[in-house]
């Protein structure tokens, strides 16, 4: 929270009070090794830049996505959030994690649900609540 104050420029306490409302999150994961960009999203904040990557099942060009990712961390990209829903999603999101390193990452786990439903299925709509 002082590292969001400090770059924001608005005192520690709108921060907290902002924070404890619900109205500003600091994305972080405990879970990773490496040292993080630190960012507060929310009402009062600055704009963020939010870059979206990601494969489709139609088209997968995995070394296409870390560049992408790449671009994104030397333009100053704040987050980036990976939509790939085709090929070996553990896979491009540990390529990807690992190319935009210092960068909040996030994705979205309903788009490997429907990945499997599509391979398994050939339809995600037949997804089951145990695939889930």
């Amino acid at each position: 929270m002082k590292q969001v104050a400090k770059d924001e420029d608005i005192n520690l306490e709108v921060i907290k009070r902002n924070v404890a409302k619900g109205s500003i999150i600091i994305p972080k994961n405990n879970a990773r090794s490496q040292r993080i960009k630190v960012v507060g999203i929310g009402k009062g904040l600055k704009t963020k830049v939010n870059v979206n990557i990601g494969t489709s099942t139609l088209y997968q060009n995995i070394e296409e996505e870390i560049s992408k990712a790449k671009v994104a961390v030397k333009y100053g990209a704040d987050t980036i959030m990976d939509l790939s829903d085709g090929g070996d999603l553990n896979l491009i999101r540990e390529n990807l994690l690992y190319a935009a390193s210092s960068l909040t990452f996030g994705s979205v786990p309903i788009y490997q649900a429907y990945g499997y439903g599509v391979t398994k299925y050939k339809n995600p709509l037949n997804i089951t609540e145990d695939d889930f």
